[in-house]
């Protein structure tokens, strides 16, 4: 949250490596609201290039898009002597499975799903289930 931290790495040589699962979103926020039955509201972020940024401060920057990268490039990040960010770009509208599934997140989950299609939003509630029919059978 506080880019001051990156600027401690580099001034103290640690060999820290940083890796950010970016979603382009407040997560966690958006998470809690889905599962309360409520639609979100501004939790989706324009964030900036981290990786330029550790650039622009020193750290050496790697981006990942693509899922057939994650391992390659973790292993050069890890195997760099000095600090090393890592952003690996995930898909905003997948859920977030927690360990154990309560009947009441599935119940405000299926509220937030039909107050988001009574209210127009559709597109979206389309694009969630594109991200996550695939998990399906791991719910059910």
């Amino acid at each position: 949250m506080m880019l001051g931290d990156l600027m401690t790495i580099v001034q103290y040589k640690l060999p820290v490596k940083i890796i950010i699962f970016n979603n382009r979103s407040l997560g966690m926020v958006k998470l809690e609201m889905e599962v309360a039955g409520i639609p979100d509201r501004e939790t989706d972020m324009l964030n900036p290039d981290f990786s330029k940024i550790a650039e622009a401060m020193g750290i050496i920057g790697i981006t990942i898009n693509d899922p057939g990268d994650v391992k390659p490039e973790l292993e050069k990040a890890f195997h760099q002597d000095g600090p090393v960010l890592v952003t690996i770009n995930t898909d905003p509208n997948a859920l977030a499975m927690p360990p154990k599934l309560e009947f009441d997140q599935m119940k405000g989950l299926s509220l937030y799903m039909g107050k988001m299609m009574l209210s127009g939003r559709m597109d979206e509630v389309f694009k969630i289930i594109a991200s996550n029919y695939k998990h399906l059978g791991e719910v059910l």
